[in-house]
Parts: C-alpha cells; structure tokens; sequence
C-alpha cells in the first residue's frame, strides 16, 4: 500500500504573500505612527508660516527658525511682495515684528567677527532668536578638545554688538 503525502499547507507562493502582507502592514504602521508624532511640529510650521505670510505679506519662505529663551517664537524668514528679504518674529502673547534683511547685520558679518574673535570656538548654529522680547542674533558654539565647554552667545539684531554669554554647566547634578 502506497500512501500519499498531502501537499503541504505553506507553498512558497503563500510565504512569500505572508512576508509581503506583512511587511506592508509594518510599513503602514511605522508611517501612521511617524505622522502623528510630527503633526503637531509640522501644525506649528504652517501655522507659523500663514502669520508670517499675512503679517509680511511674504511671497516666498525661505527658512523658519525655531528659537526658545525666555519665551517660544518662531523666526520666519522670506521675501516680501516688494521683493525684500524680510525677518518676522511671532510669539503668542504680541503682534508680529517685522525686519527688513537690509536693516540688520547679516548672520555672515556676525560669525566672521564672532571667528576673528574666538579662533578657537567651533560654531554649532547660528539663527536668530528673541532675547527679552528683542530680536538677536544667537551663536551655539564649543570650546575646547576632549570635554568641551557650550557656551551661547547674543547679539543684537540690527547692530551686532554683544549682549550676554551664558556658560553651559560641564556637569549636572544627578
């Protein structure tokens, strides 16, 4: 007697649609999940980028900037509809400030005499910021090899002169 073995349940053609379902409902996961993590960032963008553009009456964005001191605001750089390169400032508790690019030291004039003075630093970032409800010029910066020191640094908006160093600690408490 000669019995028969039955044909197995998992052909290759049913592995290879299992991993591929299942693969797609990672992926599909992995985005819903990364989606609502950055919607309310990506809110904030837009929102800040329609104040800016009503208040400037911007044509075109170039950058927005993100700048937390004492307060939270939003820096939104552009070209207005005279084509001129513009700075909005919008926080929540006052009206928009608008700079015109022209009527400011640039963020290239600010690190050139920022690295003529300090050689030494490695500059992290440069943006602009809101200093006690005034518009600055904010370098991140670093000194020093092995365990360095941060340091940040603001100059005023529309000259450049220095205002205030603060000194990140080296060490926290635990």
């Amino acid at each position: 007697m000669i019995a028969k073995k039955r044909p197995p349940f998992m052909t290759l053609q049913r592995w290879l649609f299992v991993s591929a379902a299942a693969l797609l409902l990672f992926i599909t996961v992995f985005f819903i999940y990364f989606r609502d993590i950055q919607m309310p960032q990506w809110s904030a963008i837009s929102d800040a980028k329609a104040k800016a553009a009503a208040a400037a009456n911007l044509v075109e964005v170039e950058n927005i900037y993100k700048h937390v001191w004492n307060t939270e605001s939003w820096i939104v750089e552009g070209i207005d509809e005279e084509a001129n390169e513009v700075f909005v400032w919008i926080t929540e508790d006052k009206q928009p400030e608008i700079i015109k690019a022209s009527d400011s030291v640039s963020s290239r004039s600010v690190k050139d005499s920022f690295t003529a003075s300090k050689p030494d630093a490695v500059v992290k970032r440069i943006q602009p910021g809101l200093l006690d409800g005034e518009p600055v010029w904010e370098i991140f910066y670093s000194i020093g090899q092995g365990p360095s020191h941060y340091f940040y640094e603001f100059y005023t908006f529309d000259s450049g002169t220095l205002i205030s160093v603060y000194r990140l600690p080296a060490k926290t408490e635990p």
